[in-house]
């Protein structure tokens, strides 16, 4: 049975150089809906001809191709067509191999270590627009990645260290030129994207998600 609102005519292409990872893949995700078409490329050459002869729903990359690097893979795939979505799928956890797939207009990057049902739902919402970060668990994400996928700014992540030393708001404006009322408005921001309600509980929610830097 389908587990989502997929029309039949779904396609993806899975793009990876291991032919039993491939498989598995598949497997996977042909439980996205019934009539699924999962195409498979191994190499940069197959990829970019099949996204020239087919209109794909998503494109699954892995970073790592024997006759080419995924980014600039990549590149070139959105420059064939920048409307489908395309995902890195990697074994890789390097922070910056995550930045710029997404500075180069990835809508996703996720780690090989990602199990059946985490790998299917990350696809459906892929497909429905969103943006999916998944990072290997015993490797989490940096700071930064990992404020990014809470939708907290690089600003607010300073106001977070400042939060977590017990300075004032008054004391946290003149050590970074702001006014009152923008540095409460930050403040306001972080405690919905943390869920939280004083500044204690965000600053003992954010060091444990690994977002305070001391």
């Amino acid at each position: 049975m389908p587990i989502a609102t997929l029309p039949p005519d779904t396609r993806l292409l899975l793009i990876d150089d291991h032919q039993i990872y491939l498989d598995g893949l598949t497997l996977t995700l042909n439980k996205l809906c019934q009539g699924i078409t999962l195409d498979h490329a191994r190499t940069a050459a197959e990829a970019q001809e099949q996204v020239r002869q087919h209109t794909y729903d998503l494109v699954l990359l892995d970073l790592h191709l024997p006759d080419g690097n995924g980014l600039m893979l990549l590149e070139k795939l959105r420059g064939i067509d920048p409307l489908t979505p395309v995902a890195i799928l990697t074994g890789s956890n390097n922070p910056s191999d995550m930045d710029a797939a997404l500075r180069l207009g990835a809508a996703g990057f996720i780690s090989k270590t990602a199990d059946g049902p985490m790998l299917v739902s990350a696809a459906l919402r892929l497909l429905f627009g969103e943006q999916v970060l998944i990072a290997d668990e015993s490797q989490p994400l940096d700071r930064q990645a990992n404020a990014r996928e809470r939708g907290i700014t690089p600003r607010q992540l300073e106001i977070l260290d400042l939060l977590a030393e017990g300075l004032p708001n008054k004391v946290i404006c003149q050590r970074l030129s702001l006014s009152e009322d923008t540095v409460k408005t930050h403040l306001k921001a972080v405690f919905a994207a943390l869920g939280c309600h004083n500044r204690t509980e965000c600053v003992n929610t954010a060091r444990r998600h690994g977002l305070v830097s001391n």
